[in-house]
Order: structure tokens, then sequence, then C-alpha cells
């Protein structure tokens, strides 16, 4: 592209500055970007206007080194993404694969958005006319300088855009003790430049994946944990998951009710000034279903020791039965 034409497209002077030129491009951009106009030339022209930018950037010289009063060399801009990891990865860190998608310059054409034709024909934009329509103004075709034939023809590759989506996969080391709302920064991994100087950096802002069992409250690791409810009567050694291994816990003798435990510091690991979380377990009762017929004998045992306790054993029943069934067996 000449650099008279990618002036005239984003309407700035010889003398504008790499802001100048970038303010120029913004403001065209939010007019022309496919995302935000319909019409069917608007992806065309857009890709006309982001080379018409790269093209009156790179013709900025770089700045001088020393002398105290030069310019400091550009930064690209911060790229911002999101990184998605479940509760395990939270706790006991590792590495995730983060994919990145960049618009690079299409090797086919260089970057300019055309190819050369063995042989001249009908330009394919203004088709033979020498003009074309944006908007409600008519604009010499700048395929075919305005003579309808060319040996000039759009990139089969890019479609004229000059610019193709790359993506590459980058590892990523996850420390332990991130929380959602946390931001990874991954120095130079960002965009580059528009001129000389280094590019912009990656920031990875954490976000939490469901999970089947545990939910995060802070920094705690909260989990229901069923169990039956004759361990909860009787108490005794009980397994409960955590992201870092099972862990075995004792529950004491007590009511058959929902009770909770907490185990200090084995939730998401302190990380800088932030302490460790707790692992919350609720224990929620589970009553037999089926009648096993090897249990039943057990059970009528048991319900005959409950009727001997009376009272002392189940205290609204004794309070029922003692009402409505004057003379029963539960009253103790």
């Amino acid at each position: 592209m000449k650099t008279s034409e990618a002036r005239k497209l984003l309407g700035v002077g010889p003398e504008a500055t790499p802001e100048a030129i970038k303010k120029a491009f913004r403001h065209l951009a939010m007019r022309w970007h496919p995302d935000r106009n319909p019409a069917p030339e608007a992806g065309e022209f857009f890709g006309r206007l982001s080379t018409a930018c790269d093209h009156l950037l790179g013709l900025v010289p770089a700045p001088a080194h020393g002398g105290g009063g030069g310019r400091a060399a550009s930064r690209g801009d911060d790229r911002h993404q999101d990184i998605e990891l479940d509760i395990e990865r939270l706790c006991l860190g590792g590495e995730v694969d983060v994919v990145l998608e960049s618009r690079i310059d299409c090797t086919a054409c260089g970057g300019t958005g055309y190819s050369e034709a063995g042989y001249s024909q009908l330009c394919p934009r203004c088709q033979g006319s020498g003009r074309v329509r944006l908007g409600h103004v008519l604009f010499r075709c700048e395929d075919c300088d305005g003579r309808g034939y060319t040996r000039r023809i759009r990139c089969p590759r890019c479609e004229g855009a000059g610019k193709r989506l790359e993506r590459r996969i980058l590892t990523v080391t996850v420390p332990p003790g991130m929380l959602p709302g946390d931001e990874l920064r991954l120095e130079g991994e960002g965009h580059p430049a528009a001129t000389r100087g280094r590019p912009g950096d990656l920031r990875l802002r954490v976000r939490l994946l469901p999970h089947p069992v545990y939910t995060l409250d802070g920094g705690n690791i909260v989990l229901e944990r069923p169990v039956s409810v004759f361990a909860l009567l009787g108490g005794g050694r009980v397994a409960v998951p955590s992201p870092a291994g099972v862990r075995h816990l004792e529950l004491e003798p007590g009511p058959g009710e929902a009770r909770e435990q907490r185990i200090p510091g084995a939730g998401v690991p302190a990380r800088g000034r932030r302490a460790a979380g707790d692992l919350c377990v609720r224990f929620v009762p589970v009553l037999p279903s089926v009648p096993v017929p090897a249990l039943v004998r057990h059970y009528r045992a048991l319900q005959a020791e409950m009727e001997h306790a009376g009272q002392a054993c189940a205290p609204e029943l004794a309070a029922w039965e003692k009402r409505w069934l004057p003379g029963s067996a539960m009253q103790g």
C-alpha cells in the first residue's frame, strides 16, 4: 500500500505521531469493524484500515539511543485472558495449557493483502468501473488504480485482509494457592510493540470451574460427605476426600443428625499474606433404604433396645407415644 493511500484512508497528515495514527485507526475501527458493521464491504474496508495503520507505524523511525532527550521505546499492549482452573489445581498448582490467538501478517502476500496474477483481468473489486462505493461516497478503486483492469488480485489465502489468525499453545505453571480473581502475569507474552520496543505482558485472570464434590468459600473448601446414621450414632473412623488425597477423621458418638467438622489449614494453601483455608466437611446421615434379610434381626434387636431405653434414647418418639398411646413400651 502506498503511503499516500494509507494517510488518506486514516485521514492523517505526514506529521502524524504514532499515537495520532493509532487514535485515527481506533476511531474508524469503531465504525468499520465487522463485529459492529453488518455491511458486506465492512470486513474488507476494516482490513485495509488495519494495513494502512501498520504501514504508517512502520515508517516511524526507531528512537535514538542515548542523548537523554530521545523518546523511550514503545511497549506493546498487555493481553488479558481468563484461565479456568478446578479446585484441585488451585490447591496443588501445576502446568496448564493456554491457547493464544493473534492476528499476524499473511505469509502468502507479506501482509499486503494482494498477489500478482499472470495476466490482466477485470478488477474483481470494482467490476471494471474503476470506482467503489463506501457508504454514500464513491472512491477510486485502489486495487486497479481506477483503470478497471488489473493483474493485482486479492490474496486468496487471507481474502485481502493481509492478516491471518495464528493459534499457539503456551504452557503456564500455576503456583499453589491461587483463588478466583487472582491474576498471573507472564512478561513479554502480550501484544507486540507497534514500533521497536518490547512486547506487553500476558495477564491471566483465574476463573473457577464447577466441581461435583467441592465448593469454595473464600479459601475454605466445603464438601458434603454422606455417612450411615449408625456411624453418627456410634462414632468411628470415616474416610473423607480432599484435593491433597483421602483423609481419615474420627467421629465422636452423637446424635444421628447432620453435623460439621473443620480441618484447619487443609483448604486452599497459603499464598503471600493470605492464610491457608480450612477443609469444612458436612456429614449427612443416610438411612438404610432396603431391608436386607441378614440385617433384619439386628434391626429388631436394636428396636427392642430402644424401647427398653425409652426416653433416654428417643425423647421425641417417647413423648409422642406417651400422649397418643398410653401404656406404650417407649414411655420409659
